[in-house]
């Protein structure tokens, strides 16, 4: 997908179990399904699924920002997002997981191409989020 190409409908999935803590996870929960709202965008609320994210990353506690823990959330997060647009007709999935400075948009992107991979009909549409701001 690029970027001049036509999108016919967006929606939010919102899973995060990377969130802590819980707190932290509903306020932030709470203001993307506020801004939905005001937008007239779906908003999907996925599980908290805490413990599967625990035990995916167990080991890498003490990983360092973009290392392996990063691609264990991020895989973990687009597998679940893949799946479910798969399962529901979406031709695409996308994210803004790269938009921080902190993140390496390689290695976002690259879990959203492996997440894709499997279904027949989606693609990960890789795009550029980050801003000068």
């Amino acid at each position: 997908m690029m970027a001049n190409d036509s999108i016919d409908e967006v929606s939010v999935f919102f899973y995060n179990p990377n969130i802590h803590p819980r707190r932290e996870y509903e306020i932030r929960k709470e203001e993307n399904k506020r801004y939905c709202e005001k937008l007239g965008i779906q908003f999907i609320d996925c599980d908290y699924d805490v413990e599967n994210w625990y035990a995916r990353t167990k080991g890498m506690e003490f990983d360092p920002e973009r290392g392996a823990r990063c691609t264990a959330c991020f895989d973990m997060r687009m597998e679940r997002a893949a799946l479910y647009a798969h399962e529901h007709g979406y031709q695409a999935i996308a994210t803004t997981n790269a938009t921080s400075r902190w993140k390496d948009a390689h290695q976002v992107n690259e879990s959203g191409h492996r997440a894709a991979a499997p279904y027949d009909g989606l693609c990960y549409w890789a795009y550029d989020w980050q801003t000068d701001e």
